[in-house]
């Protein structure tokens, strides 16, 4: 009973690198996110920058998921909340980066 319990728990490195994975899967779907809005606001053809950044990103993180995963349901709620992790980040990134553009943008303009 104890061997079986044992072997159905992961060990704590495979659920950190899942984690990681997941935050990785997480960063690049969000920032990508934020890329296709940008462009497909400023494009002739933002149907086509939408769509087609959906299924990209989707298909990205479903496979991402899929290889993580493995069988494995530790994995994949480990990868899950690493994703999850990522957002709150990458939105204080993109503010920070914001703010640093609209600081220089500042600076020139009284230059």
């Amino acid at each position: 009973m104890i061997n079986a319990l044992t072997e159905m728990l992961s060990s704590p490195l495979e659920l950190s690198i899942s984690l990681m994975f997941g935050f990785t899967l997480g960063c690049v779907f969000f920032l990508s996110l934020w890329w296709v809005v940008y462009r497909g606001l400023t494009s002739k053809r933002p149907a086509l920058w939408f769509v087609g950044g959906f299924f990209i990103r989707m298909g990205i993180c479903i496979f991402g998921f899929y290889l993580i995963a493995d069988g494995n349901w530790q994995s994949l709620v480990s990868s899950l909340l690493g994703f999850i992790l990522a957002r709150p980040i990458t939105k204080l990134l993109l503010d920070l980066i914001r703010k640093d553009d609209a600081t220089k943008a500042s600076i020139k303009d009284a230059a």
